[in-house]
């Protein structure tokens, strides 16, 4: 007898469980009805997506709202919830913007066969966060992580400076800091100007021998969930291959990056 109730036990147990797994697994259903495209849903709608009885969406849907992971408006219909806001910054704070970046990098290094350049920044100052190279090119472009750069040269910098604000530009030629680094620096203030209102009407710069003779660029902003330009994105390469290369192709590539990035900052 001892032996039959714990075995009742046992299966009282094992029922409870099997009910506590199904009762997750339709909470996560629910949550991953929600997309871009699919905001909002009734309970009706839960209930024919997911096969289940309003009963049941109304009992989980309770448990969602109380904790934060739904919201309901004036009409009836669900959301999700600021909980999720809460949590994504949970992520965000755990992965570097290098880390998000790097395995994209390295497709794109591989796709063109030419060096892509991570950059943020950092004052009046561009700084290289990480690069990816071809290691077996005879003749490539390369950058040092840490390498400072100044903002007024190049489509790595350009591309960080065209968005920020005019006294950043002010303050660098102010200070005379705008040099001549090779022929094609451009130490013009209107020129510059006109170049980076270029910029943000095209969405990414474009640069030919600026700071290293011989060298083309084409460099991508990347903002962050407050829609601020913190870093860049940058494919650079001898202007003898780049010339070759097709401009949409890379434009098209380097955006669509961007945006993967984007969506963890």
């Amino acid at each position: 007898m001892h032996n039959y109730h714990n075995m009742i036990h046992r299966y009282q147990i094992m029922i409870i469980e099997w009910r506590n797994v199904m009762t997750a697994n339709k909470v996560l259903s629910i949550l991953t009805l929600f997309t871009m495209d699919n905001r909002s849903m009734t309970v009706g709608e839960i209930s024919s997506e997911l096969g289940i009885p309003t009963s049941s969406v109304y009992r989980h849907i309770r448990v969602l709202k109380e904790n934060g992971y739904l919201i309901e408006d004036n009409y009836g219909n669900y959301k999700l919830g600021y909980k999720f806001l809460e949590l994504a910054n949970i992520v965000r704070a755990d992965i570097s913007l290098t880390s998000i970046a790097k395995p994209y990098m390295d497709e794109l290094t591989t796709r063109f066969r030419e060096t892509t350049i991570l950059n943020v920044i950092s004052g009046i100052n561009a700084v290289c966060l990480t690069t990816s190279v071809i290691d077996n090119a005879a003749i490539k472009v390369s950058s040092a992580e840490g390498k400072v750069m100044p903002l007024f040269g190049g489509a790595s910098a350009k591309a960080l400076l065209a968005y920020q604000d005019d006294s950043i530009i002010d303050k660098i030629f102010e200070n005379s800091l705008v040099q001549r680094i090779t022929k094609n620096t451009i130490t013009d203030k209107e020129k510059l100007v006109e170049d980076l209102l270029k910029i943000k009407r095209n969405g990414y710069a474009t640069s030919v021998g600026e700071l290293d003779e011989g060298v083309k660029a084409y460099g991508f902003p990347i903002k962050n969930s407050k829609d601020e330009v913190i870093a860049s994105l940058t494919i650079a390469g001898p202007e003898f291959r780049m010339k070759h290369r097709n401009e949409e192709d890379i434009v098209e590539a380097f955006k669509s990056v961007v945006r993967k990035i984007e969506v963890y900052l």
